[in-house]
């Protein structure tokens, strides 16, 4: 692994391999997956438990990122789940959803603040140390089949889908800006709201739906 020095300078003119280390990341983890095909009902759920850290150790202090302690990777994200079912009222109406929750991302946060010489610095938590909220989302599809006569050019079908259903605003990062003289903390979030789209779908040739 490469990553970034501990305070490494991203505006420095030195050359990028002065702000840089080597290191090994370790992953490990396990998965279980459960399918359901047949009746009204289908679907699947899986769920996933994993680790992923970093150690970068060298024999001097400056080469150690986090004291020489392992830390989460940027990828780490212990606990994943997700849902998909699919529901057939009749041969024309079905219902469908999606349920995806995981862990947040490990993110590194300023924890005090503190002056020299006039001059305000930051301090900053250990290596990746905390984590932005989880992530949770619900989606919902409705699917209205046309008539299901055998023979014809086209069959059609209107499709409603509402993305984000409970339009949590689910945090894809966190950042903090110096605001007179304080220093306040941003969550940037996108689709925080449910998005509603309605569209007519043309398949071609003749098939016959069950």
């Amino acid at each position: 692994m490469v990553e970034y020095k501990d305070g490494a300078d991203f505006l420095s003119p030195d050359p990028i391999e002065t702000q840089v280390l080597q290191g090994s990341q370790d992953s490990e983890g396990v998965e279980l997956m459960v399918k359901k095909n047949n009746d009204r009902l289908t679907g699947w759920v899986s769920y996933t438990l994993s680790r992923s850290m970093v150690l970068i150790n060298g024999l001097y202090e400056e080469q150690k990122v986090n004291g020489g302690v392992p830390y989460p990777s940027n990828f780490d994200r212990p606990h994943s789940f997700n849902l998909v079912a699919n529901y057939r009222i009749s041969r024309r109406l079905s219902f469908s959803s999606n349920i995806v929750y995981s862990t947040g991302r490990p993110v590194t946060l300023p924890v005090a603040a503190y002056y020299a010489e006039g001059r305000p610095f930051l301090l900053y938590s250990a290596r990746n140390a905390y984590r932005i909220p989880d992530y949770f989302r619900i989606d919902l599809s409705v699917n209205l089949e046309g008539n299901l006569k055998f023979k014809k050019v086209a069959h059609s079908f209107w499709m409603l889908n509402v993305y984000n259903l409970t339009g949590r605003s689910n945090a894809y990062s966190v950042f903090y800006e110096v605001e007179d003289g304080a220093i306040n903390g941003y969550q940037l979030s996108v689709f925080a709201r449910p998005i509603i789209t309605l569209s007519w779908n043309f398949k071609f040739g003749n098939y016959n739906s069950n």
